[in-house]
């Protein structure tokens, strides 16, 4: 039993494909295929099923698993350890964040991190989701050892390290364009652009309307900030968007919105069962230190 035979048991089992299990691995589905069967010719029992759908865990595969990731993680673990021994500024740090945080929050902690150079042989290597729930699958798997959203995760030590302003985006010429502040009441039947349902934009729009008793006229969603602010330039409907999404776009008037559910607070969390490579945990004390209060 190798290394490898169980990273590739690890991460079929969190896939459920053969197809997106390999390509992750940058592998090919034959070989993928080879792997998995000599580890199960090695335990002597069938870990997965296999079906038109995917694989799926067998009980057998359900009970090895979580001592898989456990070796998996350990690993991780001292790789990281011999790396921040070897060199204490340097390493990798995974951090996974909402896409929205790449247009303001992210690239500001990271100018902070940064200044000075002494930290530039540490590598922050980002990943950018839509949803809460993409942010806790990657940093529940070990795939990230430090995640930036919305939510403070369950066992999960978190802290809380700035706000983000959701704002109107108009587009110029409308009668909005002139006025600094509204109420989601003046907006009466006009056209909105959402994000798309499922999304924490979406939800936390939904609930400045609902806290208004509005409901919104919907005219179609889309997955993007910067399409809907685009869009809302165009004059096809208004937009609610964080600050930064709507500032980078000039054809449009940002209108600050009377609402208490205008501000997202936002937290950067790790788990609190896994220890981080030294790299990482050198990031994390630095954001916690320069931002942040607990959450």
């Amino acid at each position: 039993m190798t290394t490898r035979q169980i990273l590739f048991f690890v991460t079929l089992a969190r896939c459920g494909s053969f197809t997106k299990a390999a390509d992750e691995l940058f592998i090919t589905q034959p070989g993928l295929s080879y792997a998995v069967k000599q580890l199960e010719s090695e335990l002597g029992v069938p870990l997965f099923s296999r079906n038109d759908k995917g694989a799926s865990l067998t009980r057998y595969g359900e009970a090895f698993l979580p001592y898989a990731e456990r070796v998996i993680n350990t690993i991780n673990e001292a790789v990281g350890l011999i790396d921040g021994l070897k060199n204490q500024l340097s390493g990798n740090v995974n951090v996974v964040c909402i896409v929205t945080f790449t247009a303001d929050v992210i690239p500001d902690i990271l100018r902070d991190f940064y200044k000075g150079g002494e930290r530039k042989a540490i590598d922050v290597r980002l990943t950018a989701v839509q949803t809460s729930a993409e942010v806790s699958a990657q940093l529940k798997s070990g795939r990230a050892d430090i995640s930036f959203g919305y939510d403070a995760p369950e066992n999960a030590e978190s802290v809380r390290v700035c706000e983000q302003e959701l704002v109107l985006a108009v587009p110029r010429g409308h009668r909005f364009s002139w006025l600094e502040r509204v109420s989601l009441s003046e907006i009466g039947d006009e056209p909105m652009i959402f994000c798309t349902n499922g999304s924490q934009l979406y939800e936390q729009t939904e609930k400045m309307f609902r806290h208004d008793g509005l409901k919104p006229n919907i005219k179609f969603c889309t997955r993007d900030c910067s399409a809907m602010t685009a869009y809302a330039s165009l004059g096809i409907g208004l937009s609610v968007v964080p600050h930064a999404a709507a500032a980078q776009n000039a054809g449009v008037h940002i209108c600050r919105i009377d609402n208490p559910y205008k501000v997202r607070g936002i937290y950067m969390s790790r788990l609190k069962s896994r220890s981080l490579p030294y790299a990482a945990q050198y990031f994390f004390d630095f954001c916690r230190e320069r931002y942040g209060s607990s959450g």
